[in-house]
């Protein structure tokens, strides 16, 4: 245990003035020469050691101000009250409240005295006064409260709870091992306060953690001391596993325990298999610049989870134009993005399909990518084809292709030249030459929207009307996409045919 000492002699020689100028005796109520009616010297004990200090830290619990006092004749002083005070600063509180005690048969006296809080630092002063004689008797010491714990007071006695502050990221959330990139971090720093009984911090205080379940990250700081504001902090770092977990704190040797909010796991790298791509329309117009489609990306990982945000995704394409001027592609939020691609020099020629691909690269240097396949073809190729994709210059009814109402089906295809398919939403329109033959399409009218690049199946229906012989026509393909139109003209023939 440490002791202050403070000795009325010792007092007097530093305040002058307060002793009469010097002239005066230690202990005594004038000057001028008389003799002190007796003596008060004053020690403040800390710790169980009782070692003399001339400072106690801010989170001091075991401090006592401590007198003895006798008379002029070195005699002990018994039975006689004691008034402790605190001269400067405010910084202390003194028990008991009323800041008395009486001397023993020693002429000894005590009281506890501890700061207001773990903030009150500074400078002050401890006094005590007795009745000796009829007079009064003072000891005063100069005291410094500090931050610093001093040897002999224990930090681990002084915290009485452990507070969980923070995390970081804020989100509460890092991304599986390997995986981690610009906005996304493969560990998290988790912070706690220690504080005293009344909620003020502790310094120096031993915290140990532990990860719950204790396979689910690496703990990087088993265990740490507070500093001044007494915070204390750990990290931890992912591992390959998609996984929730909580982090323990306990101060050390103490039954005092925290925990964090939960923190997950999650979002690991790409993975090939879990690169997705669709496209808001297969088959554009090639006769229209700017005619476009809305590339979207998936990405997720082997857990099935989306890649965290941020991944950056390229795409090329060989033909027309792809992504914007200020990015060639784009970056992922919740695993998605979209490219736009439109249509404009280079343009495909007919067989020609326009390959985006898009490709992204994961931490380990392996490079994803896949191709989505789009048509640009234009209207004027677009032609009508028989079921087995041959050219269809004329169509010939017979007998055998009529019902009794005189109607025939015919199945065909709708393309170009190549094999390609008509721009999405083309319109086939059929126009006969004479009013014997009713033409019309049943079914692929509009053309719809295929990702498979070939041409279109359609259906037409042909109906006589009073074909009392045998004759020719002609049949008009219009085919119409946007403001651009094609067509074709086809020879049909038909037998005589009377509806039943």
């Amino acid at each position: 245990m440490r002791f202050l000492q403070i000795v009325g002699a010792g007092v007097c020689a530093l305040l002058i003035t307060a002793c009469g100028g010097g002239g005066g005796n230690p202990g005594s109520s004038g000057g001028n020469g008389s003799q002190p009616a007796g003596t008060l010297n004053l020690q403040v004990v800390s710790g169980v050691a009782g070692t003399q200090t001339f400072s106690i830290t801010a989170s001091e619990k075991t401090a006592k101000a401590k007198i003895v006092l006798k008379d002029k004749g070195g005699a002990p002083v018994k039975n006689t009250i004691v008034t402790f005070s605190e001269t400067g600063g405010g910084l202390l509180k003194f028990s008991p409240d009323s800041k008395t005690a009486l001397t023993n048969t020693n002429g000894e006296a005590e009281i506890d005295i501890e700061p207001v809080s773990t903030t009150s630092i500074g400078a002050t002063s401890v006094s005590a006064t007795a009745q000796v004689s009829s007079e009064a008797v003072t000891g005063v010491q100069n005291l410094a409260v500090t931050s610093a714990v001093v040897i002999g007071v224990n930090p681990q006695l002084v915290a009485s709870a452990l507070n969980f502050i923070s995390v970081d990221p804020s989100d509460k959330s890092i991304v599986i091992a390997g995986s981690g990139g610009n906005g996304r971090s493969e560990s998290a720093i988790l912070r706690f306060r220690v504080v005293d009984k009344d909620g003020n911090p502790v310094k120096d205080v031993l915290v140990d953690f532990a990860a719950v379940p204790t396979t689910a990250v690496t703990l990087n700081v088993p265990s740490a001391k507070s500093n001044a504001d007494g915070i204390v902090a750990t990290s931890v770092s992912s591992k390959s596993t998609p996984t929730a977990v909580i982090i323990r704190a306990t101060v050390n040797s103490r039954d005092i325990v925290s925990q964090s909010d939960q923190l997950t796991v999650t979002t690991g790298v790409a993975v090939p298999r879990g690169f997705d791509l669709s496209a808001s329309k297969f088959n554009l117009n090639n006769d229209i610049s700017g005619d476009n489609s809305i590339i979207r990306i998936g990405i997720i990982d082997a857990n099935g989870n989306p890649v965290s945000d941020g991944v950056p995704v390229i795409a090329t394409v060989d033909f027309g134009r792809v992504g914007t001027s200020g990015r060639g592609g784009c970056t992922t939020v919740n695993g998605l993005c979209t490219v736009e691609y439109q249509v404009q020099n280079p343009r495909p020629t007919d067989g020609q399909a326009v390959n985006v691909t898009v490709s992204t690269q994961v931490g380990n240097g392996v490079q994803i990518s896949d191709t989505i396949r789009l048509s640009s073809t234009s209207v004027g190729n677009v032609d009508f084809y028989d079921a087995t994709g041959a050219a269809v210059s004329t169509i010939a009814l017979t007998a055998s292709d009529l019902d009794p109402k005189c109607k025939a089906t015919l199945r065909g295809q709708i393309g170009t030249p190549a094999g390609m398919p008509a721009p999405v939403g083309t319109n086939v329109e059929l126009k006969s030459s004479s009013d014997i033959v009713v033409s019309s399409v049943t079914s692929g009218n509009p053309t719809l929207d295929s990702r498979s690049l070939t041409r279109t199946p359609v259906t037409l229906q042909f109906e006589l009307k009073d074909a009392v012989v045998s004759g020719r026509a002609t049949i008009d393909f219009k085919f119409t996409a946007g403001t651009t139109v094609g067509s074709n003209v086809k020879t049909i023939t038909f037998p005589a045919c009377t509806p039943v």
